[in-house]
């Protein structure tokens, strides 16, 4: 493949911002500094240069996903995605029958595998639900919400046929067997992650001794903060161990709390995401709702979470771009993804000082936005 320089630009890096040039080389970032060999220059013209983002956290046309139409769909959110400077995520599934998510993770397995770059990377998918609180059900379906049952071949069944595609499932811990299937989703090497509950704060603290190392969205749709009976939002909020998913749109939280969250949480636990619903086109800021007191998902683009997060804490730029790419790729494993350095995936964004995106750079192809 060609050589690209990537010229006067403000490279983020994890910790740092700085004037440097980049080489691109087969896709992945092959140098630093002085270049004088190359085959296509892009200058830069002291835009950021920024790691592309990742989101664990995106509906998009699954809110009602169907099988028939899944590949269809897939193909607009992997192409929507890349221009929103995404470059890889996790498709939500919600609570559903089961025999249903089965389909619906058989068809996008196959439409995995039929897809044309440029576009985002569909890294999998996280399950949000079905073994969830009906109290706690958020804008998931009530009637679709069921308990964990380890004797039943379906639920096992899906899980297996899961191991491969599923990366992250949230459920409460408070169900009868939750023990059992954070056992069973543990030994899949999928993430357990608590959401959707009404655990106690002791029950949060326990099921991560099992492994249930993720909140999902803290704070909302499960249990809160009491003086003497504190839930799962404060063993979120307090308890270092736990990486948490926080949607910075200053409608899921109040921009106080955002930085309340900031100031407890290890950088690294601190996770961005998106939690969209709907198609990106037409944009409305505004979150639907389900009710006048229920969100159903929001209308939060990852790069509009990351100025947000920025206008409402403490944080740097680089430290708010690495809870929307960095360490949502650690979380995965996914160690060539969400950072610039030697050997990275060459998966970067160009932005002017309000993080406008301009341009887009894909595995060493040059997208303009």
């Amino acid at each position: 493949m060609k050589k690209i320089l990537v010229k006067n630009g403000e490279v983020v890096f994890a910790d740092s911002v700085q004037r440097t040039d980049l080489l691109i080389q087969d896709g992945k970032i092959a140098q630093f500094g002085s270049i004088q060999i190359y085959d296509q220059l892009v200058n830069a013209q002291g835009l950021y240069v920024l790691p592309a983002l990742l989101d664990i956290h995106y509906h998009g046309l699954f809110i009602f996903p169907s099988p028939e139409r899944i590949e269809k769909d897939l193909k607009r959110m992997q192409e929507m995605l890349l221009k929103r400077g995404i470059s890889g995520f996790l498709a939500i599934f919600p609570a559903m029958e089961i025999s249903r998510l089965r389909e619906c993770l058989s068809a996008l397995k196959s439409g995995l595998g039929k897809a044309q770059a440029p576009c985002a990377r569909c890294l999998g998918v996280h399950l949000e639900g079905p073994f969830l609180n009906q109290d706690a059900k958020g804008a998931q379906p009530e009637s679709a919400i069921i308990d964990f049952d380890p004797d039943s071949k379906d639920m096992l069944a899906l899980l297996d046929e899961g191991k491969d595609l599923v990366r992250i499932m949230t459920f409460a811990p408070e169900q009868k067997y939750a023990k059992q299937l954070v056992r069973l989703l543990v030994e899949r090497k999928i993430i357990p992650s608590l959401g959707h509950s009404q655990a106690s704060y002791e029950q949060a603290i326990e099921f991560y001794e099992l492994g249930a190392i993720g909140i999902t969205h803290l704070f909302n749709a499960m249990s809160g903060v009491h003086h003497r009976q504190p839930g799962l939002a404060l063993a979120g909020l307090v308890d270092k161990r736990f990486y948490r998913e926080v949607i910075v749109d200053g409608y899921h939280l109040h921009p106080g709390l955002v930085r309340l969250i900031w100031e407890n949480s290890p950088r690294e636990k601190f996770i961005l995401v998106s939690d969209f619903v709907g198609d990106e086109e037409p944009m409305d800021e505004k979150p639907p709702m389900l009710n006048p007191k229920t969100l159903a998902g929001s209308r939060l683009r990852l790069i509009k979470a990351v100025k947000n997060l920025i206008k409402f804490t403490s944080a740097t730029l680089p430290q708010a771009i690495n809870c929307a790419s960095l360490y949502p790729a650690k979380i995965l494993g996914e160690n060539n993804l969400g950072r610039i350095e030697l050997q990275a995936e060459a998966n970067l964004l160009l932005a002017d000082e309000d993080l406008n995106l301009k341009a887009i750079i894909f595995q060493g192809m040059v997208i303009e936005n």
